[in-house]
């Protein structure tokens, strides 16, 4: 082969290899160029599906939320509908409660369709083909409305939810109230009650402003008003079957400056009977104001009349009760008396003017002057 004939065939050769060059370069350009478009449309689309997504998990968060406080809030008005009887519940009261609680089962009981689908995409910040975020968009134009219209429906049905709930616990509320209204009427018309009792259920009607339990503070009412209701009818019975001790009784409340007194009667009292003896203790109690119980001895109420000494017990038992008051306290608890309480009730009735045996002189011996000057004091 002459040299001559070897030219032509060398550059039919380049010429090939420019060629596949160049579709080699126009094959990376678009490729290059698909990869930066569908990235640029991966990036520009994402937000709006982190913010579907996330919408999407925060109200089914809420949702879960309402939930669980309705089925909390649906159980104690369930227990507070098994113990509302009685009078301190009106039916009116107590049956929207029950409609309320009944509705608000179903609407919590019915719960929304979430996502149909589950979602596997790569974040604009991970590295991946044009073909995955190609795909990735693809999916997106459904993903993000059906996200939104789930996120809708759990959105109306937390509404919905919280809305029956309130309305349980306004019922709830309502009938707590009535019945808190209906115990202070009861509370007021029953004067004669022991003090003990009324304390007791004045605590109760105290403690339902404090917001314990309403199935509890419910149950406290009650029983504190039949105790009340129980008392009052026997103070009254008990009055009008002893008379006499009713009336010693008005008569010790009426120097007791306020002090709320009970009184217990006995034909034996601190160990004294009443052959032969008047006697009387006083306790105090911290229930309510502060209030003390005297007993009695039977045979004070027999020589009532005609004995002043017996009188003058009456006013040593309810001189110690006036240590619950703060002045009297301060005198009771000072240099005087130092807290000797028998001579202190002794020094307080001499200085009412019963200044005799009965009066705890006979039983403690006289206070000086200058503590009956002192208990005088307490008026």
């Amino acid at each position: 082969m002459h040299p001559s004939d070897a030219t032509p065939a060398r550059g039919r050769r380049s010429a090939g290899i420019r060629a596949a060059a160049a579709v080699a370069a126009v094959i990376a350009v678009a490729l290059a160029g698909h990869q930066v478009g569908s990235s640029l449309a991966h990036a520009q689309v994402w937000p709006q599906w982190s913010a579907a997504d996330g919408r999407y998990d925060e109200a089914t968060v809420d949702h879960g939320a309402a939930v669980d406080h309705g089925e909390a809030v649906l159980a104690r008005a369930e227990r507070l509908l098994e113990v509302a009887a009685g009078d301190l519940v009106s039916e009116e009261h107590r049956t929207a409660l029950q409609t309320a609680v009944a509705e608000a089962a179903e609407v919590v009981a019915d719960r929304p369709a979430g996502a149909a689908t589950i979602a596997s995409l790569t974040a604009p910040s991970e590295l991946a083909p044009a073909w995955d975020r190609y795909g990735d968009l693809w999916e997106l134009v459904e993903l993000i409305p059906e996200r939104v219209a789930a996120s809708e429906r759990i959105e109306a049905s937390t509404e919905r939810v919280a809305g029956a709930v309130r309305t349980v616990s306004d019922a709830a509320d309502a009938l707590m109230t009535g019945a808190e209204e209906a115990a202070a009427s009861i509370l007021a018309a029953s004067p004669s009650a022991t003090y003990r009792t009324r304390a007791a259920l004045q605590a109760a009607l105290d403690d339902a402003s404090g917001g314990s339990g309403t199935t509890v503070r419910l149950t406290d009412l009650a029983t504190s008003v039949a105790a009340v209701r129980s008392s009052h009818q026997a103070e009254e019975e008990r009055r009008r079957s002893f008379p006499v001790r009713a009336e010693i009784e008005a008569f010790a409340r009426s120097i007791s400056f306020g002090v709320e007194i009970d009184f217990a009667w006995d034909y034996v009292v601190g160990g004294y009977s009443s052959d032969g003896w008047y006697s009387g203790t006083a306790e105090f109690f911290d229930d309510g104001d502060g209030w003390g119980l005297v007993s009695l001895s039977e045979s004070i109420e027999d020589a009532w009349s005609w004995d002043e000494n017996a009188k003058a017990v009456v006013v040593h038992e309810v001189g110690h009760t006036q240590v619950l008051r703060e002045a009297c306290h301060a005198i009771f608890a000072g240099p005087e008396f130092s807290g000797d309480h028998e001579a202190w009730a002794t020094a307080w009735a001499i200085g009412m003017g019963y200044d005799v045996p009965g009066s705890g002189i006979e039983a403690y011996g006289r206070p000086s002057d200058a503590q009956i000057a002192a208990a005088a004091a307490c008026r």
